[in-house]
């Protein structure tokens, strides 16, 4: 990924108001007054403290100084109090805090793609954080093609990516809003249950987890489950949790071995109370950069979606339902088809294909 695209991807509209919310707050207790995605115009004039990692260099004048909020471009100018040499030496993904002046970029400089792009800081101070060696294995130019491997070997550096920024903030910023309105807004109340209990019959294989003492052995929850009941019996009627859980299944696409759920519990209810609580706990902590969510959901019974989807989680943005043809192949001579005649349990079905001429076969 080159500088441009990495400018272009970080002024999308949503990462840039994620930026001004969190601007009034995230220069509390640290030593910048400004991140280096918040500078425009109105700062002119301001000397201001900015930390971040180098991610460009030019003719050993020009750094592009960068956080998890946006990039501001500084200039050297005054080497007589700053040492070229130094500057110049900066490897890539260094730390590094600058002390500057915000100064107007001329005209022919200025960079519509930054949120900071009419600004520049010219440096009177540097000092060196922490530098990074000359040749990393992952940079913000590359980090679109480096393989999945590398990705998870030097995950520090592959979540400076701004998709993996984003993901993990907005994740964040979801489950602050669950919590809000689970627990202001409705009465729930947050309990964190124990990870390690006793083993219990059914349901997922469990990790186990080995103590001092011999024969003994905890096992990871798979989900608060019991904790819930005892919960309910002990009057706490609204009760949730963002719960981990642990299952020691194999690695499939839909499931891993550990995963993180919202555990809800409410007593005195009904299925459709439940329906409507969670859809609008959906509505009220969906990202707004996705758009606004619709409520209700579209509700489909599971008899109706294994008939004409064949799956219990079945996509609905495609209008291609399975439809039964056991009657239309039951002179065919087709061996499934007689099987179908004979057992009344087993239909033949298949999905019509848009403009086409043929047809795939099912069997149910």
């Amino acid at each position: 990924m080159n500088l441009h695209h990495f400018r272009s991807y970080i002024h999308k509209p949503c990462l840039v108001n994620l930026c001004r919310r969190l601007s009034s707050c995230v220069n509390n207790f640290t030593w910048r007054t400004h991140t280096c995605g918040e500078l425009n115009l109105s700062h002119v004039g301001q000397e201001v403290t900015l930390c971040g990692w180098t991610t460009f260099q030019r003719c050993d004048k020009f750094v592009i100084l960068r956080d998890a909020y946006g990039h501001t471009q500084i200039i050297f100018n005054d080497f007589e109090n700053l040492n070229k040499k130094f500057v110049s030496s900066l490897s890539l993904e260094s730390v590094i805090q600058i002390k500057g002046i915000v100064k107007k970029r001329p005209p022919r400089e200025i960079n519509k793609k930054l949120s900071t792009g009419e600004i520049e800081v010219e440096a009177t101070n540097i000092e060196l954080v922490n530098s990074s060696i000359p040749k990393l294995p992952i940079t913000s130019k590359d980090q679109e093609k480096i393989n999945e491997v590398t990705n998870y070997k030097y995950r520090y550096l592959s979540l400076r990516a701004p998709k993996l920024q984003k993901n993990l903030r907005t994740r964040s910023e979801v489950l602050m809003k669950m919590r809000d309105f689970l627990h202001n807004k409705n009465g729930f109340v947050d309990i964190e249950t124990p990870t390690l209990l006793k083993k219990t019959p059914g349901g997922a294989k469990e990790f186990i987890v080995p103590t001092k003492f011999p024969g003994k052995f905890y096992s990871l929850t798979q989900s608060p489950q019991q904790f819930k009941q005892l919960l309910m019996i002990g009057l706490f009627d609204r009760y949730f949790q963002i719960a981990r859980c642990y299952r020691n299944e194999g690695t499939k696409a839909d499931r891993q071995p550990e995963f993180t759920q919202v555990d809800i519990e409410l007593s005195f209810t009904t299925a459709k109370d439940i329906q409507n609580l969670i859809e609008q706990l959906i509505k009220y902590s969906w990202p707004t950069e996705k758009g606004e969510i619709k409520t209700p959901f579209q509700c489909l019974k599971y008899e109706d979606a294994m008939r004409y989807y064949g799956t219990d989680k079945p996509d609905l943005r495609y209008e291609m339902k399975l439809q039964d043809v056991t009657d239309e192949l039951k002179d065919s001579g087709l061996k499934i088809a007689a099987q179908s005649n004979t057992d009344s349990d087993v239909i033949s079905s298949c999905i019509v294909i848009p403009n086409g001429t043929k047809f795939i076969k099912i069997v149910m």
